[in-house]
Protein backbone atom coordinates (compact mmCIF):
# COMPACT_ATOMS: atom_id res chain seq x y z
CA UNK A 1 0.00 0.00 0.00
CA UNK A 2 1.54 3.56 -1.04
CA UNK A 3 0.45 7.25 0.34
CA UNK A 4 -2.19 7.51 -2.35
CA UNK A 5 -3.77 4.18 -0.78
CA UNK A 6 -3.57 5.33 2.46
CA UNK A 7 -5.98 8.69 1.49
CA UNK A 8 -7.75 7.01 -0.63
CA UNK A 9 -9.07 4.74 1.71
CA UNK A 10 -9.72 7.40 4.48
CA UNK A 11 -11.80 9.68 2.15
CA UNK A 12 -13.66 6.58 0.22
CA UNK A 13 -13.10 2.83 1.62
CA UNK A 14 -15.51 1.94 -1.17
CA UNK A 15 -13.48 3.55 -3.73
CA UNK A 16 -9.97 2.00 -1.91
CA UNK A 17 -12.06 -1.38 -1.90
CA UNK A 18 -12.88 -1.02 -6.12
CA UNK A 19 -8.85 -0.08 -6.46
CA UNK A 20 -8.09 -3.34 -4.57
CA UNK A 21 -9.93 -5.48 -6.47
CA UNK A 22 -9.27 -4.39 -9.62
CA UNK A 23 -5.15 -3.91 -9.33
CA UNK A 24 -5.84 -7.92 -8.51
CA UNK A 25 -7.33 -8.96 -10.94
CA UNK A 26 -4.43 -7.08 -12.62
CA UNK A 27 -1.78 -9.28 -11.67
CA UNK A 28 0.32 -10.70 -14.07
CA UNK A 29 1.42 -14.00 -12.06
CA UNK A 30 -1.45 -16.05 -10.13
CA UNK A 31 1.85 -16.45 -8.16
CA UNK A 32 1.29 -13.03 -7.26
CA UNK A 33 -1.80 -12.79 -6.02
CA UNK A 34 -2.48 -11.68 -1.67
CA UNK A 35 -6.13 -12.48 -1.59
CA UNK A 36 -7.64 -15.37 0.90
CA UNK A 37 -5.55 -17.97 -1.08
CA UNK A 38 -2.05 -16.28 -1.13
CA UNK A 39 -2.10 -13.76 2.08
CA UNK A 40 -0.27 -16.07 4.45
CA UNK A 41 1.68 -16.40 2.29
CA UNK A 42 4.28 -13.60 2.16
CA UNK A 43 7.79 -14.79 2.58
CA UNK A 44 10.55 -12.05 3.81
CA UNK A 45 11.96 -9.68 1.06
CA UNK A 46 15.11 -11.12 -1.21
CA UNK A 47 18.31 -11.06 0.35
CA UNK A 48 21.62 -12.10 -0.67
CA UNK A 49 22.01 -15.77 -0.45
CA UNK A 50 24.82 -15.36 2.81
CA UNK A 51 22.00 -12.99 4.36
CA UNK A 52 19.50 -15.63 3.59
CA UNK A 53 21.33 -19.21 5.50
CA UNK A 54 23.64 -17.08 7.89
CA UNK A 55 20.93 -16.82 10.51
CA UNK A 56 19.63 -20.60 10.40
CA UNK A 57 22.63 -22.59 8.65
CA UNK A 58 23.98 -23.88 12.54
CA UNK A 59 20.12 -24.90 13.22
CA UNK A 60 19.80 -26.53 9.82
CA UNK A 61 22.79 -28.09 10.14
CA UNK A 62 22.41 -29.63 14.07
CA UNK A 63 18.95 -30.79 12.77
CA UNK A 64 20.57 -32.71 9.96
CA UNK A 65 22.98 -34.52 12.11
CA UNK A 66 20.18 -35.43 14.33
CA UNK A 67 17.99 -37.06 11.31
CA UNK A 68 21.81 -38.53 10.34
CA UNK A 69 22.04 -40.15 13.82
CA UNK A 70 18.40 -41.27 14.13
CA UNK A 71 16.31 -41.40 11.28
CA UNK A 72 16.38 -44.44 8.93
CA UNK A 73 15.53 -42.84 6.01
CA UNK A 74 18.36 -40.42 5.76
CA UNK A 75 20.67 -43.24 6.79
CA UNK A 76 19.76 -45.39 4.53
CA UNK A 77 19.70 -42.32 1.84
CA UNK A 78 23.43 -41.82 2.59
CA UNK A 79 24.45 -45.11 2.14
CA UNK A 80 22.96 -45.77 -1.04
CA UNK A 81 24.55 -42.71 -2.21
CA UNK A 82 28.21 -43.47 -1.05
CA UNK A 83 27.29 -46.56 -2.73
CA UNK A 84 26.31 -45.92 -5.94
CA UNK A 85 28.66 -42.95 -6.27
CA UNK A 86 32.18 -43.51 -4.57
CA UNK A 87 31.62 -47.59 -4.45
CA UNK A 88 35.07 -48.88 -3.86
CA UNK A 89 36.39 -45.46 -5.15
CA UNK A 90 37.05 -43.24 -7.44
CA UNK A 91 40.88 -43.76 -8.64
CA UNK A 92 43.26 -41.70 -10.91
CA UNK A 93 45.20 -43.27 -13.96
CA UNK A 94 47.89 -41.39 -14.65
CA UNK A 95 47.73 -40.30 -18.91
CA UNK A 96 51.03 -39.32 -19.04
CA UNK A 97 52.39 -39.58 -23.02
CA UNK A 98 55.17 -38.55 -25.18
CA UNK A 99 55.15 -35.66 -27.53
CA UNK A 100 53.73 -38.66 -29.88
CA UNK A 101 51.00 -39.49 -27.87
CA UNK A 102 52.46 -42.02 -27.37
CA UNK A 103 51.41 -43.63 -23.48
CA UNK A 104 54.33 -43.12 -21.01
CA UNK A 105 53.77 -46.18 -19.63
CA UNK A 106 56.96 -46.43 -17.46
CA UNK A 107 56.40 -43.30 -15.55
CA UNK A 108 52.61 -43.88 -15.55
CA UNK A 109 53.00 -46.92 -13.50
CA UNK A 110 56.03 -45.64 -11.06
CA UNK A 111 52.93 -42.21 -10.62
CA UNK A 112 50.38 -45.05 -9.95
CA UNK A 113 52.61 -46.93 -7.29
CA UNK A 114 53.22 -44.16 -5.44
CA UNK A 115 49.39 -43.07 -5.69
CA UNK A 116 48.40 -46.52 -4.51
CA UNK A 117 51.23 -46.06 -1.27
CA UNK A 118 50.32 -42.76 -0.25
CA UNK A 119 46.56 -43.17 -0.28
CA UNK A 120 46.36 -46.05 2.40
CA UNK A 121 45.02 -45.06 5.76
CA UNK A 122 48.21 -43.70 8.10
CA UNK A 123 49.52 -41.89 4.88
CA UNK A 124 47.33 -39.29 3.28
CA UNK A 125 45.33 -38.43 6.33
CA UNK A 126 47.15 -36.31 9.07
CA UNK A 127 45.05 -38.22 11.85
CA UNK A 128 45.72 -41.58 10.42
CA UNK A 129 42.05 -42.25 10.38
CA UNK A 130 41.12 -42.36 6.58
CA UNK A 131 42.65 -43.82 3.62
CA UNK A 132 41.42 -41.92 0.26
CA UNK A 133 38.17 -43.36 0.12
CA UNK A 134 36.88 -43.15 3.35
CA UNK A 135 37.60 -39.58 2.45
CA UNK A 136 35.37 -39.52 -0.75
CA UNK A 137 32.99 -40.58 1.63
CA UNK A 138 33.47 -37.91 3.85
CA UNK A 139 33.66 -35.17 1.56
CA UNK A 140 30.38 -36.70 0.21
CA UNK A 141 28.16 -37.03 3.36
CA UNK A 142 29.03 -34.09 4.91
CA UNK A 143 28.59 -32.20 2.02
CA UNK A 144 25.46 -33.40 1.72
CA UNK A 145 24.28 -33.44 5.47
CA UNK A 146 26.06 -29.99 7.18
CA UNK A 147 26.22 -28.26 4.01
CA UNK A 148 29.84 -27.34 3.83
CA UNK A 149 32.68 -29.37 4.24
CA UNK A 150 36.82 -28.37 4.79
CA UNK A 151 39.83 -30.05 2.97
CA UNK A 152 42.98 -28.83 4.04
CA UNK A 153 46.14 -29.70 2.14
CA UNK A 154 49.43 -29.56 4.64
CA UNK A 155 52.33 -30.71 5.28
CA UNK A 156 52.30 -33.62 8.01
CA UNK A 157 55.06 -33.55 11.64
CA UNK A 158 58.15 -34.81 11.41
CA UNK A 159 58.44 -38.96 10.83
CA UNK A 160 55.54 -38.98 8.46
CA UNK A 161 56.52 -41.60 5.25
CA UNK A 162 55.38 -38.76 2.86
CA UNK A 163 55.56 -34.69 2.82
CA UNK A 164 51.84 -34.61 2.01
CA UNK A 165 48.77 -35.18 3.65
CA UNK A 166 45.19 -34.14 3.85
CA UNK A 167 43.69 -32.76 7.86
CA UNK A 168 39.44 -32.33 7.52
CA UNK A 169 37.69 -29.60 9.08
CA UNK A 170 33.99 -29.46 10.21
CA UNK A 171 32.25 -26.40 9.69
CA UNK A 172 31.72 -25.70 13.38
CA UNK A 173 35.30 -24.78 13.51
CA UNK A 174 35.20 -21.49 11.01
CA UNK A 175 35.24 -18.69 12.85
CA UNK A 176 31.87 -17.27 11.90
CA UNK A 177 31.91 -14.23 14.28
CA UNK A 178 34.85 -12.65 12.80
CA UNK A 179 33.45 -9.87 10.37
CA UNK A 180 36.73 -8.26 8.92
CA UNK A 181 40.46 -9.38 8.48
CA UNK A 182 42.98 -6.85 10.58
CA UNK A 183 44.15 -5.45 7.58
CA UNK A 184 40.17 -4.43 6.70
CA UNK A 185 39.08 -7.33 4.07
CA UNK A 186 35.41 -8.42 4.51
CA UNK A 187 34.74 -12.07 6.36
CA UNK A 188 31.33 -14.05 5.54
CA UNK A 189 30.98 -16.91 7.86
CA UNK A 190 34.71 -16.95 8.49
CA UNK A 191 35.44 -16.90 5.05
CA UNK A 192 37.45 -14.47 3.59
CA UNK A 193 36.58 -12.66 0.04
CA UNK A 194 38.21 -10.38 -2.27
CA UNK A 195 35.73 -7.46 -3.70
CA UNK A 196 34.66 -9.99 -5.89
CA UNK A 197 33.47 -12.25 -3.49
CA UNK A 198 36.28 -14.70 -4.60
CA UNK A 199 37.49 -16.97 -1.26
CA UNK A 200 40.79 -15.93 -0.81
CA UNK A 201 41.56 -17.63 2.66
CA UNK A 202 39.41 -19.18 5.13
CA UNK A 203 39.60 -18.30 9.15
CA UNK A 204 39.26 -21.29 11.62
CA UNK A 205 38.89 -21.53 15.67
CA UNK A 206 40.75 -25.28 15.81
CA UNK A 207 39.96 -25.12 19.58
CA UNK A 208 36.15 -24.33 19.58
CA UNK A 209 36.26 -23.55 23.29
CA UNK A 210 38.08 -20.25 23.14
CA UNK A 211 36.84 -16.82 21.63
CA UNK A 212 40.20 -15.13 21.87
CA UNK A 213 41.56 -13.37 18.34
CA UNK A 214 45.03 -14.62 18.70
CA UNK A 215 43.38 -18.42 18.68
CA UNK A 216 42.06 -17.79 15.03
CA UNK A 217 44.08 -20.18 12.41
CA UNK A 218 43.89 -18.28 8.72
CA UNK A 219 44.81 -20.84 5.79
CA UNK A 220 44.80 -19.71 2.23
CA UNK A 221 41.94 -20.30 -0.30
CA UNK A 222 44.45 -22.76 -2.72
CA UNK A 223 45.41 -24.95 0.60
CA UNK A 224 41.53 -25.84 1.50
CA UNK A 225 38.91 -27.85 -0.50
CA UNK A 226 35.78 -26.53 0.45
CA UNK A 227 32.84 -28.62 -0.86
CA UNK A 228 29.34 -27.12 -0.80
CA UNK A 229 26.37 -27.32 -3.45
CA UNK A 230 25.98 -23.84 -4.35
CA UNK A 231 22.80 -22.34 -6.36
CA UNK A 232 23.06 -18.75 -6.32
CA UNK A 233 25.72 -16.30 -7.24
CA UNK A 234 27.61 -15.19 -5.24
CA UNK A 235 26.65 -17.73 -2.82
CA UNK A 236 30.11 -18.37 -0.26
CA UNK A 237 29.00 -20.99 2.03
CA UNK A 238 26.35 -23.43 1.52
CA UNK A 239 23.26 -25.20 3.12
CA UNK A 240 22.45 -28.45 4.10
CA UNK A 241 20.58 -30.51 1.03
CA UNK A 242 18.51 -32.14 3.45
CA UNK A 243 16.82 -28.69 4.50
CA UNK A 244 13.74 -28.99 1.29
CA UNK A 245 13.09 -32.70 2.61
CA UNK A 246 13.91 -32.11 6.69
CA UNK A 247 10.24 -31.67 7.85
CA UNK A 248 8.29 -34.61 5.36
CA UNK A 249 11.38 -36.63 6.64
CA UNK A 250 10.80 -35.92 10.11
CA UNK A 251 7.32 -36.42 10.15
CA UNK A 252 7.33 -39.79 8.93
CA UNK A 253 9.57 -40.92 11.75
CA UNK A 254 7.51 -39.55 14.25
CA UNK A 255 4.40 -41.21 12.60
CA UNK A 256 5.91 -44.70 12.54
CA UNK A 257 6.85 -44.27 15.96
CA UNK A 258 3.34 -43.32 16.93
CA UNK A 259 1.77 -46.02 15.33
CA UNK A 260 4.51 -48.45 16.94
CA UNK A 261 3.09 -47.27 20.20
CA UNK A 262 -0.28 -47.27 19.35
CA UNK A 263 -0.45 -51.13 17.66
CA UNK A 264 1.24 -52.16 21.27
CA UNK A 265 -1.05 -50.32 23.23
CA UNK A 266 -3.90 -52.28 21.09
CA UNK A 267 -1.65 -55.60 21.67
CA UNK A 268 -1.65 -55.29 25.09
CA UNK A 269 -5.23 -54.50 25.41
CA UNK A 270 -7.39 -57.99 25.03
CA UNK A 271 -10.91 -57.30 27.00
CA UNK A 272 -12.92 -55.17 29.31
CA UNK A 273 -15.13 -55.83 31.58
CA UNK A 274 -18.47 -54.28 32.13
CA UNK A 275 -19.94 -54.75 35.70
CA UNK A 276 -22.96 -53.49 37.30
CA UNK A 277 -21.92 -52.12 40.57
CA UNK A 278 -19.34 -49.83 39.00
CA UNK A 279 -15.66 -49.71 39.23
CA UNK A 280 -15.46 -48.81 42.69
CA UNK A 281 -12.53 -47.53 44.26
CA UNK A 282 -9.33 -46.45 42.08
CA UNK A 283 -6.87 -48.53 40.33
CA UNK A 284 -5.75 -52.05 40.94
CA UNK A 285 -6.78 -52.32 44.43
CA UNK A 286 -10.49 -53.23 43.17
CA UNK A 287 -8.87 -56.32 41.74
CA UNK A 288 -11.98 -58.57 41.72
CA UNK A 289 -11.60 -62.67 41.46
CA UNK A 290 -13.36 -64.82 40.54
CA UNK A 291 -14.76 -68.57 41.67
CA UNK A 292 -11.36 -69.94 43.74
CA UNK A 293 -10.09 -66.49 43.63
CA UNK A 294 -8.62 -66.54 40.03
CA UNK A 295 -8.28 -63.00 38.44
CA UNK A 296 -10.26 -61.84 35.70
CA UNK A 297 -7.85 -59.36 34.86
CA UNK A 298 -5.76 -61.61 32.96
CA UNK A 299 -6.08 -64.55 30.04
CA UNK A 300 -3.87 -67.02 29.80
CA UNK A 301 -4.09 -70.03 26.50
CA UNK A 302 -6.66 -72.92 28.08
CA UNK A 303 -7.48 -71.04 31.18
CA UNK A 304 -11.17 -71.04 32.05
CA UNK A 305 -12.34 -67.75 33.77
CA UNK A 306 -15.67 -66.81 36.11
CA UNK A 307 -17.41 -63.72 36.54
CA UNK A 308 -20.11 -62.27 38.81
CA UNK A 309 -23.59 -61.94 37.50
CA UNK A 310 -24.21 -58.83 35.44
CA UNK A 311 -20.84 -58.79 34.17
CA UNK A 312 -19.73 -58.40 30.74
CA UNK A 313 -16.62 -59.49 28.64
CA UNK A 314 -16.12 -56.88 25.43
CA UNK A 315 -13.58 -57.36 23.15
CA UNK A 316 -12.28 -54.10 21.52
CA UNK A 317 -11.33 -53.81 17.79
CA UNK A 318 -8.62 -50.75 17.89
CA UNK A 319 -7.78 -50.94 14.20
CA UNK A 320 -4.08 -51.80 14.46
CA UNK A 321 -1.85 -52.17 12.89
CA UNK A 322 -3.14 -49.50 10.39
CA UNK A 323 -3.42 -50.87 6.99
CA UNK A 324 -3.34 -47.82 5.57
CA UNK A 325 -0.07 -46.38 6.94
CA UNK A 326 2.08 -48.35 4.40
CA UNK A 327 0.42 -46.21 0.96
CA UNK A 328 0.25 -42.98 3.22
CA UNK A 329 4.22 -43.64 4.40
CA UNK A 330 4.67 -44.32 0.16
CA UNK A 331 3.53 -40.91 -0.87
CA UNK A 332 5.42 -39.27 1.91
CA UNK A 333 8.55 -41.29 0.66
CA UNK A 334 7.81 -39.85 -2.90
CA UNK A 335 7.70 -36.22 -2.26
CA UNK A 336 11.35 -37.23 0.18
CA UNK A 337 12.56 -38.66 -3.28
CA UNK A 338 11.81 -36.07 -5.46
CA UNK A 339 13.48 -33.59 -3.38
CA UNK A 340 17.12 -35.65 -3.33
CA UNK A 341 16.73 -36.04 -6.99
CA UNK A 342 16.36 -40.27 -6.68
CA UNK A 343 13.05 -42.16 -7.66
CA UNK A 344 11.25 -43.89 -4.85
CA UNK A 345 12.65 -46.83 -5.10
CA UNK A 346 16.37 -45.70 -4.16
CA UNK A 347 15.39 -44.67 -1.21
CA UNK A 348 12.30 -47.06 -0.22
CA UNK A 349 14.20 -50.28 -2.01
CA UNK A 350 10.57 -51.06 -2.48
CA UNK A 351 10.80 -52.62 -5.83
CA UNK A 352 7.12 -54.39 -5.28
CA UNK A 353 5.51 -51.87 -7.96
CA UNK A 354 8.10 -51.84 -10.60
CA UNK A 355 8.70 -53.37 -13.98
CA UNK A 356 11.51 -53.86 -16.52
CA UNK A 357 10.55 -50.13 -18.19
CA UNK A 358 10.05 -48.30 -14.94
CA UNK A 359 13.13 -49.74 -13.29
CA UNK A 360 15.07 -48.75 -15.81
CA UNK A 361 14.07 -45.45 -16.54
CA UNK A 362 13.99 -44.58 -12.83
CA UNK A 363 17.22 -45.79 -12.41
CA UNK A 364 18.56 -44.01 -15.39
CA UNK A 365 17.60 -40.52 -13.86
CA UNK A 366 19.45 -41.97 -10.53
CA UNK A 367 22.69 -42.85 -12.40
CA UNK A 368 22.52 -39.13 -13.49
CA UNK A 369 22.40 -37.86 -10.31
CA UNK A 370 25.13 -40.08 -8.88
CA UNK A 371 26.73 -38.75 -11.86
CA UNK A 372 26.67 -35.07 -10.86
CA UNK A 373 27.98 -35.56 -7.47
CA UNK A 374 30.97 -38.07 -9.48
CA UNK A 375 31.41 -34.61 -11.39
CA UNK A 376 31.77 -32.61 -8.08
CA UNK A 377 34.05 -35.05 -6.32
CA UNK A 378 36.48 -35.35 -8.94
CA UNK A 379 36.47 -31.54 -9.74
CA UNK A 380 36.14 -30.06 -6.60
CA UNK A 381 37.64 -32.46 -4.16
CA UNK A 382 40.33 -35.44 -6.02
CA UNK A 383 41.65 -32.99 -9.05
CA UNK A 384 43.59 -30.11 -6.78
CA UNK A 385 44.50 -32.88 -4.73
CA UNK A 386 46.00 -35.05 -6.97
CA UNK A 387 47.83 -31.82 -8.44
CA UNK A 388 49.20 -31.05 -5.22
CA UNK A 389 50.06 -34.35 -4.38
CA UNK A 390 51.99 -34.51 -7.33
CA UNK A 391 54.10 -31.65 -6.74
CA UNK A 392 54.78 -32.97 -3.13
CA UNK A 393 56.00 -35.69 -4.39
CA UNK A 394 58.40 -34.20 -7.36
CA UNK A 395 59.57 -32.05 -4.58
CA UNK A 396 60.17 -34.68 -2.14
CA UNK A 397 62.50 -36.93 -4.51
CA UNK A 398 59.77 -39.83 -4.32
CA UNK A 399 59.20 -38.95 -8.22
CA UNK A 400 61.93 -38.42 -10.47
CA UNK A 401 60.32 -36.91 -13.81
CA UNK A 402 62.81 -35.30 -15.54
CA UNK A 403 61.50 -31.41 -16.99
CA UNK A 404 58.06 -31.96 -14.69
CA UNK A 405 58.55 -27.84 -13.43
CA UNK A 406 59.16 -27.21 -17.26
CA UNK A 407 55.81 -28.83 -18.29
CA UNK A 408 53.45 -29.54 -15.53
CA UNK A 409 50.58 -30.13 -17.70
CA UNK A 410 51.79 -33.02 -19.34
CA UNK A 411 52.61 -34.80 -16.00
CA UNK A 412 49.54 -33.54 -14.92
CA UNK A 413 47.17 -35.39 -17.01
CA UNK A 414 44.94 -38.13 -15.66
CA UNK A 415 41.97 -39.92 -16.28
CA UNK A 416 39.43 -40.80 -12.94
CA UNK A 417 38.29 -44.29 -12.89
CA UNK A 418 34.56 -43.70 -11.31
CA UNK A 419 32.95 -46.67 -10.07
CA UNK A 420 29.98 -47.73 -12.73
CA UNK A 421 26.52 -49.46 -12.11
CA UNK A 422 25.31 -52.96 -13.35
CA UNK A 423 22.71 -53.44 -16.33
CA UNK A 424 18.99 -54.20 -15.41
CA UNK A 425 19.21 -56.72 -18.01
CA UNK A 426 22.61 -57.59 -18.96
CA UNK A 427 21.58 -59.26 -22.20
CA UNK A 428 18.98 -56.23 -23.60
CA UNK A 429 22.02 -53.23 -22.26
CA UNK A 430 24.75 -55.33 -23.99
CA UNK A 431 22.69 -55.94 -27.40
CA UNK A 432 21.61 -52.53 -27.15
CA UNK A 433 25.60 -51.52 -26.91
CA UNK A 434 26.21 -53.96 -29.64
CA UNK A 435 24.76 -51.78 -32.58
CA UNK A 436 25.61 -48.42 -31.04
CA UNK A 437 28.93 -49.46 -31.75
CA UNK A 438 28.20 -50.79 -34.80
CA UNK A 439 26.56 -47.29 -35.81
CA UNK A 440 28.81 -45.21 -34.54
CA UNK A 441 26.51 -43.88 -32.10
CA UNK A 442 28.90 -44.71 -29.05
CA UNK A 443 32.67 -45.63 -28.18
CA UNK A 444 34.12 -48.37 -26.46
CA UNK A 445 35.75 -45.90 -23.75
CA UNK A 446 31.73 -44.95 -22.75
CA UNK A 447 30.27 -48.45 -22.61
CA UNK A 448 33.45 -49.51 -20.39
CA UNK A 449 32.99 -46.16 -18.43
CA UNK A 450 29.30 -46.80 -17.68
CA UNK A 451 30.38 -49.90 -15.59
CA UNK A 452 33.08 -48.23 -13.53
CA UNK A 453 36.40 -49.63 -16.32
CA UNK A 454 39.30 -49.06 -18.58
CA UNK A 455 38.44 -49.89 -21.72
CA UNK A 456 42.29 -49.63 -22.44
CA UNK A 457 43.06 -51.78 -19.95
CA UNK A 458 39.72 -53.95 -20.81
CA UNK A 459 41.38 -54.43 -24.44
CA UNK A 460 45.07 -55.45 -22.80
CA UNK A 461 43.66 -58.14 -20.58
CA UNK A 462 41.36 -59.72 -23.10
CA UNK A 463 44.59 -59.64 -25.79
CA UNK A 464 46.42 -61.27 -22.94
CA UNK A 465 43.32 -63.99 -22.81
CA UNK A 466 43.36 -64.72 -26.23
CA UNK A 467 47.30 -65.00 -26.73
CA UNK A 468 47.05 -67.63 -23.62
CA UNK A 469 44.09 -69.63 -25.41
CA UNK A 470 45.90 -69.91 -28.71
CA UNK A 471 49.23 -71.07 -26.50
CA UNK A 472 47.15 -73.33 -25.05
CA UNK A 473 45.28 -74.62 -28.34
CA UNK A 474 41.97 -74.82 -26.31
CA UNK A 475 38.74 -73.65 -27.95
CA UNK A 476 36.22 -72.11 -25.89
CA UNK A 477 32.33 -71.87 -26.64
CA UNK A 478 31.26 -68.17 -27.43
CA UNK A 479 34.81 -67.04 -27.51
CA UNK A 480 36.41 -65.83 -30.51
CA UNK A 481 39.39 -67.81 -29.12
CA UNK A 482 42.89 -67.28 -31.17
CA UNK A 483 42.39 -64.69 -33.27
CA UNK A 484 45.49 -64.20 -35.58
CA UNK A 485 45.83 -60.29 -35.91
CA UNK A 486 45.74 -60.76 -31.87
CA UNK A 487 47.75 -63.73 -31.08
CA UNK A 488 50.67 -63.06 -33.98
CA UNK A 489 54.12 -62.94 -32.91
CA UNK A 490 54.23 -59.05 -33.60
CA UNK A 491 51.43 -57.60 -31.75
CA UNK A 492 51.44 -55.86 -28.63
CA UNK A 493 48.93 -54.52 -25.93
CA UNK A 494 47.20 -51.50 -26.95
CA UNK A 495 48.95 -48.56 -26.00
CA UNK A 496 52.00 -50.55 -24.79
CA UNK A 497 54.47 -47.96 -27.18
CA UNK A 498 55.39 -51.05 -29.34
CA UNK A 499 55.61 -51.68 -32.89
CA UNK A 500 55.19 -54.66 -35.07
CA UNK A 501 59.25 -55.31 -34.80
CA UNK A 502 58.77 -55.65 -31.10
CA UNK A 503 60.79 -51.88 -30.26
CA UNK A 504 59.52 -50.19 -27.55
CA UNK A 505 58.63 -46.45 -29.49
CA UNK A 506 58.94 -44.27 -26.19
CA UNK A 507 62.28 -45.54 -26.00
CA UNK A 508 63.19 -43.58 -28.86
CA UNK A 509 60.45 -40.66 -28.22
CA UNK A 510 61.13 -37.30 -26.84
CA UNK A 511 59.78 -37.16 -23.01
Amino acid sequence: MNVLDRIIRAVSPQAYCRRMFWREEARYYDAARRDRFGENWLPPGSLSAENTDRPHRTLIRARARDLERNNAIVRGLLDGLERNVIGGGILPQPAVASRRGTPREDINTRISECWADWSKRGSCDIAGAFDFQEFQRLYLRRTIVDGDVFVIMTTPPEGAKYPFALQAVEADLLAEDLGQTPEGRKVYGGVEVDDYMRPLAYWFRLDPMSMKTADLVRVPAERVIHGCHRSRAPQIRGISALAGVMEPVRDIGEYVDSELKAARIAGSMTGVVKTASGAGRIGRMNTRSGAGGSPIESIELGTLNYMNPGDEVAFPQPGRPNVAAGGFIAVITRHIAVGMGLSYEAISRDLSQVNYSSIREGRLQDIKTYEQYQKDIVETFCAPIYAAWLDAMVLGGFLNLPGYWADRSKYGKVRWIRPGWSWVDPAKEATAAEKSLALGTTTLQEVCGYEGKDWQEVLRQRQREQKFIAELGVVLGGSDGADESSSAPGASPAGSGEDQNGEVSAAHDDA
